[in-house]
């Protein structure tokens, strides 16, 4: 029997080249469908404008600016967008690399994760910001459930839902949807309704911080009611070098946070220092040299600030966006 779907699709219905096999449910204002390629060996993901929001031009906008954002992206840590286009009833839709794995929030249902499975989490999700930073792009929405462990692709990580992202051209955004509270910024979430002051780079890194931090301790670095506790009390069997970042990355203030570059650059050298460290311990064969390892300081270089724009941004140009949404028609870019 043909499967109806809720959303006025049907298996097997055709949306550009593809036909659709089932709904994978709803997603802020749009809708994910599961689909296939009617001549490529391919499966793909098409996310369309619910049409309850068909009507409302921001919703039509925003969906049409994740699409050029994804492709403006480019890094191997976020989906591949194929083609995109538009419905009957003019609703947009882009189809994208299906990305298979469990999300950072499976992972972390079941418990904590090893020290060194965290550092290398943080200097790859860092990578992936920092390349989206560059480009002018603004997560805002960074948590465990939008995070995909991969195991079959070119990199580790993947962020498949940029769906509250913005671009450097963007109006002042909106605070987030309620639920994920937990990993959003305090200037993000305390920014009025009219976005007096817009949310920049630092407020994903407050986000990398949070699930670094709960990836450690099982916790979530601010409680309701209760005072931050620094990742060294909470867990102290983690190195002082990889607390100090992320305590930093949680900082209130969001000028005392590292960048994205400067996390990466961090971890780059930080992991590896880790790495040999744990392998020293595991070597009972010299004491010696694993009780010299295990007072090796990390940290001697001086950190230093780099500019968070640096003067080679490649901007992703979405303001263009807006002419698609005419009084009369709507066309496809």
């Amino acid at each position: 029997m043909m499967q109806v779907l809720d959303i006025g699709f049907s298996a097997d219905d055709r949306i550009g080249n593809y036909r659709v096999e089932r709904e994978l449910g709803p997603t802020g204002s749009g809708v994910l469908l599961q689909v296939r390629h009617q001549v490529l060996p391919r499966r793909a993901i098409i996310k369309v404008v619910h049409a309850a929001f068909a009507a409302m031009p921001p919703f039509v906008v925003q969906t049409l600016r994740e699409a050029c954002i994804l492709e403006a992206i480019g890094h191997p840590g976020v989906p591949i967008v194929y083609e995109s286009g538009l419905l009957r009833d003019r609703r947009p839709w882009f189809a994208f690399e299906m990305i298979h794995g469990p999300t950072l929030e499976d992972i972390l249902a079941s418990g904590t994760m090893p020290v060194l499975e965290v550092a290398g989490a943080l200097r790859d999700l860092a990578e992936i910001l920092e390349h989206a930073h560059r480009h002018g792009v603004i997560h805002r929405g960074l948590r465990p459930d939008r995070i995909v462990v991969t195991h079959d692709r070119r990199y580790p990580l993947c962020i498949p839902d940029w769906s509250e992202a913005i671009a450097h051209d963007a109006s002042a955004c909106v605070p987030p949807p309620d639920g994920c509270y937990g990993y959003v910024a305090p200037e993000l979430a305390h920014q009025d309704a009219g976005g007096a002051e817009r949310v920049d780079d630092r407020a994903d890194m407050f986000a990398l911080g949070a699930i670094a931090y709960r990836a450690l301790t099982g916790a979530l670095p601010f409680e309701p009611g209760a005072a931050y506790i620094p990742v060294h009390r909470r867990h102290p069997g983690v190195p002082r070098e990889l607390a100090t970042i992320i305590d930093s990355l949680l900082s209130f203030d969001r000028f005392d946070r590292p960048s994205s570059s400067e996390v990466r650059a961090e971890m780059d050298w930080l992991l590896p220092a880790l790495q040999q460290r744990a392998a020293a311990a595991d070597c009972s064969a010299s004491e010696n040299v694993a009780d010299s390892r295990e007072n090796v300081v990390l940290l001697e270089q001086p950190r230093m600030r780099r500019p968070r724009w640096t003067p080679n941004v490649h901007y992703v140009e979405t303001t263009d966006v807006d002419i698609l949404l005419p009084d009369d028609e709507l066309s496809p870019y």
